[in-house]
């Protein structure tokens, strides 16, 4: 049984054995608690402590029930079903006169010390503590004594705190501590006086600690910004999306109301992120409640200096006024966060040779290699949940916790499986939290990490090698060295010049029977990436179990590296489609500056996080016309002659291709406002291509590898499959014709979402009803079980929806990965310069850059979010002190990094844990430096050209009239020449 660390998700079939509940008999799989195979029977039975992912601990004793020993015992005993293995021919009772009282009464104390505030807490609707209470048929308060009273903590701007509300679960420190590795959450005190939170005030440094307002069953902690804009559970509209920030695409279920989005929840998918999200994902949703949200076509007026506001119509026509242009005078600029039926219009729209992919250069060049690698050899990435199952891991400067969190959850967990192991031959089952913990004590599975500085994996890590890029090629290539060996059979004495570390690695590696290596694109260093996949490649030949994972950047950056290695990389002027043609961000400022453009259409990009200001200025203004589609008005949108407002992916559909080469579609939550469209519907009409269905089969036909795309393009086919549309809305919500009586007495038709069979409406059957019909084949808008109100209840009759058949539904649930598994063809890595020669290549005086990456700082959409925009550090180029002193440097100190054509100032600080001659500086100015560049002192504590800027604007409810008291930026063509 392939299983995670908790057996919370299975990869292949199990098993089967039979029990009798309650005088039924039901078929479930082995290796199970009672507890797990009851809920996944769709039975009620009430719990606390329990957690699907983190297992069980038996401290609540909630989920008692009556286990008998034959047919003939009719007295039984209680046991708690958390921690009873099922086994064949068991016989237990849910319903008897006994475990029912023991269950009340047992409740009953659990809530003696609990305020009765349900009507003004925020948990009201949605809180597991009354879902279990009422279960338990405990609905009258006996107990007359004073109840205990805490002081609630500040933890934050993403959580709030209750401590009167706990019931002493200890799910939020198992799930903070134990399954996540924080250490500044903890309980304190003992008994009845027992105290969950920091040992002072202070933000939660966790990146998932917004996952404890869904892992408290009570009211603990909550949302922060939900707070804000707070709207009951059955009040919020929802829909099935795919986070749209880092690359690994988490699933997730977004609430609207009144044309807002109001909060994020977690959307189980056992293939990825599980039931857990990172910080970004929960909280990185309020970009699409900005006030700088672009409503309108706006054009700026060269004669009255001001903005104006267009009509679709009008700005359709400009749109197809400025686009009629002779061939090559009209390019167009792609992007890393928006769906891929977008950038296929645009490449429809402009060809190939004029299509810019929304990236550097240097990035382009690392996502053509890894998509030729992915279809060329037998590496394919591996799904999180496999992550889970390895039990070595090689991991070459990522700092996955900052580029891909979800993913560095899922190393931790790789890490118990040695514990799990030396357990199982005791005879405890993996789901035992608590006895496995204590077998297994600090005995850990294989983790290496190579790396420029120490990560927040370093403290479960077996040894980890703060290097400078220059000596982890070295590293590398001694391992590969040494793989290679092994491959070829040469037998050769001990080389003394191998490190001991390459040699601890590739033991390590060849002993795990599923080794696993991670890397990613952090570091724009192709020899880099090229050595990680030769050395994986040979890794694969000598143990086919090996996995593969490199992160990347966004969160459909990977797509655009199959545009340089499909058939769409062969233009009009182009030779063979070998992925040698890079057209990045880098090449379309060399194009601005040798070439007279006539238009220039840039899709959701904004360029000034890519390129240098002044040197992207320059270029822009060569340009007659600049024509933006964007949801936001960015720099980049405000140097535009037409400004076409596009969706954000809470009013849109589309499809999307995470790093693990996993498609998925994600449904529009609410319909567009104002005049917002797709950003292929502006330009559905230039391309001829009017219907979803005809752009995604245009897709499929140009890219081999997106031929699985068509399994998507018709929505509407699943009104004829079901035979009820789907409702967003709950039967519940309340006050929806209420909202805008204040404008119109009126009730207006909710607008008919023909794309989809979802209703912007509770017109419709929620999907637990129509699963109760016949097995549905698409994604119900929300999740809700009769007794469940609670987020807690997406757990309960699971096994069903996993073990679905349905081929419609497993499209739709878990996506499609696109990247052969079967080849077995060797890659041909390219050849560089050896690793001792790469810093001769430099001028003496240069330095080697590295990207200090961060969660909070690094995607842009998420920057809009005011919580996370709090959370995210200052801008500084951080030394080792050690060359600080060598460079007669002190914290605090401004420096210049320049090249020819970019300089930024940035102030210094210290760190000892970093490696040496080696500045590391924010992601957003190393993709505009590179990794080589020059530096001098500042006389003054005054920046260059480029001041540390702010990350994000502040929120606000500004109208957007107020926006357009400034007319865009840019002098007229007219002006200019």
């Amino acid at each position: 049984m392939s299983k995670s660390n908790t057996g919370s998700n299975n990869v292949e079939s199990v098993a089967t054995l039979s029990l009798t509940i309650d005088n039924q008999i039901y078929d479930v799989d082995k290796g199970q608690n009672l507890l797990q195979a009851c809920l996944s029977l769709g039975l009620n039975l009430p719990y606390f402590c329990w957690h699907p992912s983190m297992g069980s601990v038996g401290s609540c004793r909630q989920c008692a029930v009556m286990q008998y020993q034959n047919s003939e015992d009719i007295r039984g005993r209680l046991v708690m079903s958390c921690m009873t293995p099922v086994s064949e021919g068991m016989i237990v009772s849910l319903q008897d006169d006994k475990s029912q009282q023991f269950r009340e009464t047992n409740i009953a104390a659990i809530m003696t010390n609990h305020p009765h505030d349900c009507p003004v807490c925020e948990e009201g609707g949605n809180c597991h503590l009354q879902d279990m209470t009422l279960m338990s048929k405990h609905i009258n308060r006996r107990y007359p004594g004073k109840k205990r009273t805490h002081l609630n903590q500040f933890l934050g701007p993403l959580l709030n705190h209750e401590m009167n509300r706990c019931i002493s679960c200890y799910r939020c420190v198992r799930f903070y501590r134990d399954y996540c590795g924080g250490s500044d959450l903890n309980v304190f005190g003992s008994k009845s006086h027992l105290y969950f939170g920091r040992a002072e005030s202070g933000v939660l440094e966790s990146p998932f600690s917004g996952n404890l307002a869904e892992v408290c069953p009570t009211g603990v902690f909550t949302d922060k910004p939900f707070s804000h804009h707070y709207s009951r559970k059955w009040d919020l509209q929802t829909a099935p999306v795919v986070c749209p920030h880092c690359s690994l695409g988490c699933n997730l279920t977004l609430g609207e109301r009144s044309g807002s989005i109001r909060r994020v929840t977690n959307r189980q998918h056992n293939d990825i992120n599980g039931h857990f999200l990172c910080n970004t994902g929960l909280f990185g949703y309020e970009h699409v409640n900005h006030s700088e949200r672009l409503e309108w076509p706006l054009k700026r007026n060269n004669e009255r200096k001001t903005t104006d506001i267009l009509t679709s119509e009008q700005a359709q026509a400009l749109l197809s006024e400025y686009c009629n242009k002779p061939t090559g005078n009209c390019i167009a600029v792609g992007s890393v966060r928006t769906h891929i039926e977008n950038n296929g219009a645009l490449l429809k729209l402009v060809g190939e040779a004029q299509f810019y992919l929304g990236i550097n250069d240097s990035h382009a060049q690392l996502l053509n290699l890894l998509c030729k690698t992915y279809n060329d050899t037998s590496l394919s990435p591996m799904s999180l949940t496999e992550i889970e199952t390895c039990d070595a891991t090689l991991i070459i400067n990522e700092d996955i916790t900052h580029t891909a969190p979800r993913l560095a959850l899922s190393v931790r967990q790789m890490s118990r499986n040695a514990g799990l192991k030396q357990a199982a031959k005791l005879g405890v089952q993996h789901w035992q939290d608590g006895a496995v913990r204590n077998i297994a004590q600090t005995t850990l599975s294989p983790l290496h990490i190579v790396e420029s500085q120490a990560s927040e994996l370093t403290s479960i890590a077996t040894q980890s090698m703060v290097l400078h890029p220059t000596e982890q090629i070295v590293l590398l290539e001694e391992i590969a060295s040494l793989l290679d060996e092994k491959l070829l059979g040469t037998h050769q004495s001990p080389d003394e010049s191998v490190s001991n570390e390459a040699k601890s690695i590739v033991d390590d590696l060849l002993s795990a029977q599923r080794p696993l290596l991670l890397t990613g694109v952090q570091s724009r260093d192709i020899e880099l990436l090229s050595l990680s996949i030769q050395i994986a490649n040979t890794l694969k030949q000598l143990n086919p179990n090996t996995g593969f994972y490199a992160a990347t950047q966004a969160a459909n950056d990977l797509h655009l590296g199959l545009l340089l290695n499909g058939e769409s990389n062969k233009g009009p002027n182009d030779g063979a489609s070998d992925g040698s043609r890079v057209q990045g961000l880098d090449s379309l400022v060399e194009r601005l500056n040798t070439e007279s453009v006539e238009t220039l259409i840039i899709l959701e990009t904004d360029l000034y996080r890519y390129l240098d200001n002044t040197q992207l200025d320059n270029a822009l203004n060569k340009v007659k016309q600049i024509i933006v589609i964007d949801q936001l008005l960015t720099k980049t949108a405000s140097m535009a002659d037409l400004i076409l407002p596009a969706t954000s992916f809470s009013e849109s559909y589309g499809c999307s291709l995470s790093s693990e080469g996993r498609l998925q579609f994600s449904f529009a939550t609410m319909s567009p406002i104002k005049d917002r469209l797709a950003p292929w519907q502006w330009l559905s009409t230039l391309i001829a291509l009017p219907s979803y269905g005809e752009l995604v089969r245009w897709i499929s036909a140009k890219l081999t590898l997106l031929k699985k795309m068509e399994s998507f393009a018709e929505l509407t086919r699943f009104n004829e499959l079901s035979p009820f549309r789907i409702a967003r809305q709950t039967v519940r919500d309340s006050s929806r014709t209420a909202i805008h009586a204040v404008d119109d007495v009126k009730e207006s038709q909710p607008i008919i979402d023909l794309m989809a069979p979802i209703n912007n409406s509770m017109e419709g059957v929620a999907g637990f009803r129509q699963t109760l019909v016949q097995p549905i084949s698409v994604l119900p808008a929300n999740r809700w079980s009769p007794k469940w109100n609670s987020d807690q209840g997406e757990s309960r009759g699971q096994a069903s929806h996993d073990q679905a058949t349905d081929s419609l539904w497993s499209i739709w649930n878990k996506g499609i990965k696109i990247f052969p598994t079967s080849s077995s063809m060797k890659i041909t890595v390219p050849c560089y310069p050896s690793a001792q020669s790469l810093a001769s290549e430099h001028d003496n005086d240069k330095i080697r850059l590295g990207a200090s990456a961060n969660l909070y700082a690094d995607f842009e959409l998420a920057q809009y979010s005011t919580a996370l925009a709090s959370l995210a550090p200052e801008m500084r180029a951080s030394i080792h002190p050690e060359t600080a002193k060598k460079w007669q440097l002190a914290e605090g100190d401004t420096i210049s990094l320049y090249t020819a054509n970019t300089q930024v100032g940035l102030t210094c600080i210290l760190n000892s844990s970093q490696a040496k001659e080696l500045i590391l500086i924010p992601s957003e100015y190393f993709s505009r430096l590179g990794t080589w560049v020059k530096w001098t002192r500042l006389s003054t504590p005054e920046l260059t050209s480029e001041p540390q800027q702010e990350l994000a604007p502040q929120s606000s409810t500004e109208p957007m009239q107020e926006q357009l008291q400034t007319p865009l930026q840019r002098p007229s063509h007219e002006e200019k020449t």
